[in-house]
């Protein structure tokens, strides 16, 4: 199984309401990684049942992360052209 990974349980939450909502069954914990020993610091990590290419999708557009994955994004972000400037 594969989890699908989160830095914040807001984003998690929005994934399990419209996995559920399609039929899928999650799960939602948290997960600490090597040498984490704060709590807050914790991913939550999602498991759904059946793990597909509809998951997948949806995975980017709700903010979570699958290990592994080296998938660029499509455009990288635009950069300024220059500096900003505050206005008085």
């Amino acid at each position: 199984m594969t989890g699908i990974y989160f830095d914040s349980d807001e984003d998690a939450v929005e994934l399990v309401k419209a996995l559920e909502s399609e039929g899928y069954s999650t799960t939602l914990t948290r997960e600490a990684f090597a040498g984490e020993e704060d709590w807050e610091d914790r991913a939550w990590v999602l498991v759904v049942e059946p793990f597909d290419d509809r998951v997948v999708e949806m995975v980017d557009v709700y903010g979570g992360w699958l290990p592994g994955d080296d998938r660029l994004p499509e455009d990288p972000p635009e950069l300024p052209g220059a500096p900003k400037r505050l206005k008085d």
